[in-house]
Parts: structure tokens; C-alpha cells; sequence
């Protein structure tokens, strides 16, 4: 396995951090790292008690503003060749880390995407949509993947070759979106990886939901204003997922189809309104407390 650093940021997950080191650390050699990036203390705390224990696991304290500029500090203190990056509100499959790193062994791979798993409750009313994401995502990824057309690795678990990206702005709103687009306009392949699972609470209520999904669009808008590449759009994402939508949900569930269709639009509209209003990152980059 090659020499990695494992970049985990984080923002007021004492209660997750734990879980989320344990299980990570489990999967490493002796000659990588952990670097647990966070701002606040509760968090610093419960990660320090697993570094007093094993030296691999690095303490690193961000200013607060933001996932990018603690990316960033990540980018300029990990010492691995390869640097895998996840949050401190997710758990790390088995040998998942290991998978990422097999595809590397090609000199042309700069980025490996794990899959996702979302964790939610079968009364929630966006059971059937998370777990119609979870199929759509994997299926597409798998189509792009095989095409060598892959650019989008998921942001709760992907890997990348150290040196491709040093820093990314740092009011960038799809941090894993832009990174993809970097390396992939450096002519580095992203490849995925179904076996490389994380597990994900998606987020249960509807406030909760447009504010995720709304900040991740305006990152798309974000992306199509720097650099005129439009990865996706509010017409191919409606026109696909009313299909996606209506088989899952069918006439006995149509209520719960017009629903989430409703939602998912407001999140689009939102996104463009976030940008045409030019909010400040810190307003934008509201916590999602259900996630969590």
C-alpha cells in the first residue's frame, strides 16, 4: 500500500470524530497519517485523545472559515504521496482505503471516487429518493468510469495524487467538484471505486435538504463562471429525475414525487439566487444538523 495521508476536516463533530478515526486508522500501514483538521475544541479534544495513543494521527487547528481553507492547510502539511479525503461525520467502510489506493498503481489515475451509502430511516419522506440517488450515482459513475469521462469524485470519501491540487479558492461552495475539475483538466484520469464505501446521513428535513443540495449547485455555477464548464444543469437534471422519480414512486406515491421534484427546483432556483445575490461564503455554508 502506498504511503498516504488521510485528510479528515471537520467542524463540531465530537460525537462522530471518534468513529470516524477509529475506523479509518484500522485500515492504514505504519508509514501513513491522519490529519484531523477542525476549528473548534470539542472536536480538537476527542481527536487529540487518539493521537496521545497513536503517533500516525496529526492534531491541525483551521482559522474557522471554512472546509476549503482547511483543505488547504491539509494540502500544505500532509506528507503522503497519495491523500484521501473525508469528513469527520462519516464512517469509512471496511478496506475501503486500500481499494482507493490500488488504482494508482496507473500512472495516469489522479483521483479514485468512493461509493456512497446514505444512512436514513424508512419513514423518512426522502427514504426512496436517497436510495434512488444511491443507485443513479453509482450507475452513472460506473457508466463515466468505464467511458474515462468520470470528473465529479464524491466529496465524503475520494483519493488524489498529492501535488495535483495545492490550493483551491477558499470560497469555492463544491470543494470535491472543483478538485475533479482540476485534475481532470491536467488530463489525469478519475476512476471509481464501488468496494470503497462511506456511509452518509442524509439530511431528513426540507430546510435541511435545499440548503445541501442549493450550496452544491452554486458550486456547479461557480465552476461554469471560472472556468465556462458546465458540468451539470437544472434541465437535464429535471428532465432525468421525473423519470427516476415517477418509477420509483409510481401513481400509489405521486404525492411524494411532487414533493421532492418541488424541493429538488427550490434547491436549483436557491443556488441561482445565491450567486445572482453574490452571499458571503459564511452565509452560504450553513451546517446541516440533521446530517449529523
Amino acid at each position: 500500500m502506498k504511503k498516504c495521508s488521510v485528510i479528515i476536516t471537520a467542524f463540531k463533530e465530537e460525537k462522530t470524530i471518534g468513529e470516524a478515526i477509529s475506523q479509518i486508522i484500522s485500515q492504514l500501514p505504519k508509514n501513513s497519517e491522519v490529519l484531523v483538521i477542525a476549528p473548534d475544541e470539542p472536536t480538537l479534544s476527542v481527536a487529540k485523545k487518539f493521537s496521545e495513543k497513536d503517533k500516525r494521527i496529526k492534531i491541525l487547528k483551521d482559522p474557522g472559515k471554512g472546509k476549503p481553507t482547511a483543505l488547504n492547510l491539509g494540502f500544505k502539511e500532509a506528507k503522503g504521496k497519495i491523500l484521501v479525503l473525508t469528513d469527520g461525520d462519516v464512517i469509512v467502510g471496511k478496506n475501503s482505503i486500500k481499494f482507493l489506493l490500488k488504482h494508482f498503481e496507473n500512472p495516469k489515475v489522479g483521483a479514485v471516487s468512493g461509493k456512497v451509502i446514505y444512512q436514513i430511516s424508512k419513514n423518512s419522506l426522502f427514504y426512496e429518493w436517497a436510495k434512488l440517488s444511491e443507485k443513479v450515482f453509482d450507475k452513472m459513475r460506473k457508466i463515466q468510469d468505464k467511458k474515462n469521462e468520470l470528473w465529479h469524485p464524491t466529496g465524503y470519501l475520494y483519493a488524489i495524487r498529492n501535488g495535483l491540487v495545492k490550493e483551491i479558492p477558499s470560497n469555492v461552495l463544491s470543494d470535491d467538484a472543483l478538485i475533479g475539475y482540476m485534475i481532470k483538466a491536467k488530463g489525469y484520469l478519475i476512476k471509481y471505486k464501488p468496494k470503497a464505501k462511506v456511509y452518509v446521513k442524509f439530511p431528513t428535513s426540507i430546510s435541511d435538504f435545499i440548503k445541501q443540495k442549493s450550496r452544491t449547485r452554486a458550486g456547479f455555477l461557480q465552476i461554469k463562471k471560472w472556468f465556462g464548464f458546465e458540468g451539470r444543469k437544472i434541465s437535464s437534471e429535471i428532465s432525468v429525475g421525473l423519470k427516476d422519480l415517477f418509477r420509483v414512486y409510481g401513481i400509489r406515491k405521486f404525492h411524494k414525487m411532487l414533493i421532492v421534484s418541488f424541493v429538488y427546483l427550490i434547491s436549483w432556483l436557491r443556488a441561482y439566487w445565491l450567486i445572482f445575490r453574490r452571499k458571503s461564503f459564511e452565509k452560504i455554508w450553513e451546517r446541516i444538523e440533521t446530517t449529523k
